[in-house]
């Protein structure tokens, strides 16, 4: 009985990672909450087509991720920290949505090292959408190192996230 149980879930999660990747932005909607709903059995699946898919697919699987949480954070910071630039932004992006104070010190990090000015002005917003003080003042102090331009576009990301 129990590997029916099991043979059926598995079969769930290939169908709605196949909505996920195939259907429109609302099929995939619904395939991204029923994956959030599973959670921890999706996370490795979603991962993968963070770190493989077109960039529709790496943004509908951070939001997946996004909604099945906390189990989600460490494969994110992973990902976050040593993958390109277009699978960096929906890993923080998610990462922000989840809100936990374990991708502070990450974060912080890459906002002080990524090349990429739009990653740092994202991930500055992720920052301070957790909200953690320790966010907050890496924040504050890549304000007074990057100038007003860097703070007014990362006010406009914050605002729009």
């Amino acid at each position: 009985m129990a590997e029916e149980v099991e043979e059926e879930n598995r079969h769930t999660l290939t169908q709605l990672m196949d909505r996920l990747q195939k259907e429109d932005i609302h099929g995939s909607l619904g395939a991204i909450d029923a994956l959030g709903r599973i959670g921890v059995p999706a996370v490795a699946p979603l991962v993968e087509l963070l770190t493989t898919g077109n960039q529709n697919v790496r943004w509908r699987s951070a939001m997946a991720l996004a909604r099945v949480g906390t189990f989600s954070v460490e494969p994110l910071i992973e990902v976050a920290s040593t993958r390109d630039v277009s699978v960096r932004n929906p890993a923080i992006w998610a990462l922000a949505e989840i809100g936990s104070p374990k991708a502070v010190e990450p974060l912080v990090r890459i906002m002080q090292n990524e090349e990429s000015e739009c990653c740092r002005i994202l991930t500055a917003a992720a920052l301070l959408k957790i909200n953690d003080p320790a966010g907050v003042e890496a924040v504050n102090r890549e304000y007074e190192r990057s100038g007003e331009e860097f703070r007014g576009r990362v006010d406009e990301a914050f605002s729009g996230s």
